[in-house]
């Protein structure tokens, strides 16, 4: 039975964060070898750019949290992430992480200078990954995430956090490869069921609601999910947003694989109780397909362009910067009069474009008629 240390925070003062580390430590039962002499990277939700104030990466208080207990168990730590676009330095040092690693003499690597091509037979859709090389030279992962909405996805915690692990524009190679909900999220199973993190952690003092994984809205939420289980955490952190974890594919599909536990009632929950931290009157990813609601899969391809939620530029605010022509899997977007311009009858509906805009000037919106 996946074990799932639920604790209430209330804010990011750094003593309280510390103390729930601590506590979740314990009980969970990881003694003091579990770092001792290995190589321990830290991966946390650094996407893109943004201040700490817009709840978008993981939190720094929280990766000084997990560092500073990594650095006590006897770990040799680094940090590292393929941001979506940018440089994993300036990401790092717009969400506050950089001055933390500059405190505590962690390096910064980059999953984009180099990647390996690593085997998963056992893959139900994806059987090749390829991460970044200080990935595959981990001894321990330490999975460090921020509980979000996702358009496209529906959530993202712990298990899409691991995505990040993959190296550089090999994300947009699998994208497009994976454009459908359903294998995409079969592909995440598969990763999560590959990489198998050693301790999972879910920053939820502070989570974001509505159209995420990078334009919600940050909500005071007041807790953290510790576990060895990134599927349970996820189940766990579902479970308080009021959101089905089963009804989020990914986690459905890897708990199928064995690669977790999505069903709350089969976790032992330890620390705080589910009831005490329930967040009421969480809003939901507007764009985010359920499966089992209209349409149904025979006219979803036909009417997609009306139905389903099209990316839209707002022309006023685009600047021309190309980071969506750059970074779209499907390759449908162009610069047309100094605008971007995207060709809907191809688009695969990703959403990265809107993700990654780095001047909020991709909306997602159904179009009726």
């Amino acid at each position: 039975m996946s074990r799932v240390a639920l604790l209430k925070v209330p804010d990011y003062r750094e003593e309280g964060v510390l103390e729930a580390f601590h506590t979740g430590f314990s009980l969970l039962g990881l003694k003091g070898d579990f770092f001792a002499g290995k190589k321990v990277l830290m991966k946390p939700n650094l996407l893109t750019s943004f201040n700490v104030e817009r709840g978008v990466c993981t939190h720094p208080v929280v990766v000084r949290s997990a560092a500073v207990a990594a650095l006590r168990g006897g770990g040799s730590v680094s940090l590292g992430d393929s941001p979506g676009f940018e440089k994993v330095e300036r990401v790092a040092r717009a969400a506050g992480i950089t001055e933390v690693l500059h405190d505590l003499d962690i390096p910064l690597v980059s999953f984009d200078d180099g990647k390996t091509e690593v085997k998963f037979p056992q893959g139900k859709v994806c059987k090749t990954f390829p991460l970044g090389v200080p990935v595959t030279q981990a001894e321990v992962l330490l999975n460090l995430a921020r509980l979000k909405t996702h358009n496209f996805t529906g959530y993202s915690g712990a298990v899409k956090n691991l995505y990040g692990c993959i190296s550089g524009r090999s994300k947009m190679a699998l994208h497009m490869r994976y454009n459908e909900l359903k294998d995409f999220s079969r592909m995440l199973a598969d990763l999560t069921g590959f990489l198998r993190p050693a301790l999972s952690v879910v920053d939820g003092i502070i989570s974001m609601e509505g159209p995420g994984p990078r334009r919600g809205t940050p909500r005071p939420t007041g807790f953290l999910i510790m576990s060895r289980d990134p599927v349970a955490a996820d189940a766990v952190a579902c479970t308080l947003a009021g959101i089905p974890p089963r009804e989020i594919l990914h986690l459905r599909y890897a708990h199928d694989a064995g690669y977790g536990t999505a069903r709350v009632e089969d976790l032992e929950i330890v620390g705080n109780s589910l009831d005490e931290l329930k967040i009421k009157g969480f809003q939901r990813a507007p764009a985010y397909q359920r499966e089992g609601r209209w349409p149904p899969p025979f006219l979803s391809r036909l009417f997609r362009n009306y139905i389903i939620p099209l990316p839209l530029v707002e022309k006023g605010k685009c600047r021309a910067c190309r980071v969506c022509v750059d970074n779209c899997p499907a390759g449908v977007i162009r610069l047309e009069d100094g605008k971007a311009s995207i060709d809907h009858s191809r688009c695969i509906r990703c959403y990265c474009c809107q993700e990654l805009c780095p001047h909020e000037a991709v909306e997602l919106r159904r179009r009726l008629w």
